[in-house]
């Protein structure tokens, strides 16, 4: 996928906000399209979550993408998102993991997120990248989240992680397109946390838990049940969206 030379806000509400609101007043704006920033004061998250973005630090932007994929096929677009953020985390010397569907971890602390929000022909792909958010700042959410400054050491400003996010991504996005999750699998299993181990699925009031036996052929989550009958063979259930956090913890990712 080739992207266009991104365009910079000093300020936004929401990246993904400001670009679905040029997409529906019908601007031409062409596939690969990138907006990005440096601050948020309003930034989305999966359901009703926020995304902070202190002014100066974090890298926040939104790629139009044009696609006429089925809906079924949509449902990995974060996926490929996210092998896309973890390329780049290990151009700039940091080992990260996924985490079904949409976050990015280092050590079992947040990232970087995905927000991915559709129009007819049109999925925008909204990323929030931790750059150079301070230990201070970090602890200061209610949940663990880190930055590549912390993991590093090393300020690194968000513009000049962009272009490396671009290049990392493009790859991921050219292998969704053409073969969606099947040509994503093997490495998606490589990254992803809690793979064989229980599980519990957070969506809205309902929670469920099992074990995390795998991806089906278009990223759905695949989750075997606790409790068995010893003389018929279990069947995973399809998850299609929830929150994920591994039994026994409350690795909350709201941010």
């Amino acid at each position: 996928m080739q992207f266009t030379e991104p365009q910079w806000y000093t300020s936004v509400t929401s990246t993904n906000t400001v670009l679905l609101e040029r997409i529906d007043a019908q601007e031409r704006l062409p596939d690969g399209f990138v907006i990005a920033t440096t601050e948020q004061t309003a930034g989305r998250g999966r359901g009703t979550r926020h995304w902070h973005a202190e002014a100066g630090r974090d890298l926040c932007c939104s790629i139009l993408c044009r696609t006429e994929a089925p809906a079924r096929q949509l449902a990995s677009l974060a996926i490929a998102t996210a092998l896309g953020i973890a390329d780049t985390l290990d151009e700039v010397g940091v080992t990260a993991q996924t985490k079904w569907p949409n976050d990015v971890l280092v050590d079992g602390a947040k990232i970087a997120g995905i927000l991915c929000e559709l129009r007819p022909g049109v999925a925008v792909v909204g990323i929030g990248l931790n750059v150079s958010m301070s230990a201070g700042e970090a602890a200061r959410i209610d949940q663990r989240a880190t930055s590549i400054l912390i993991e590093t050491g090393s300020v690194t400003a968000p513009q000049d992680v962009l272009p490396v996010l671009l290049k990392s991504l493009s790859p991921r996005l050219k292998t969704w397109a053409r073969a969606g999750f099947e040509g994503l699998q093997l490495d998606w299993a490589k990254r992803c946390i809690g793979l064989g181990r229980q599980i519990v699925i957070d969506d809205g009031e309902v929670s469920r838990r099992g074990i995390l036996a795998g991806f089906g052929d278009a990223g759905q989550l695949l989750l075997l049940p606790l409790e068995t009958d010893d003389e018929v063979a279990p069947q995973p259930s399809e998850i299609w969206s929830g929150h994920l956090r591994l039994a026994g913890s409350d690795n909350s990712t709201a941010r």
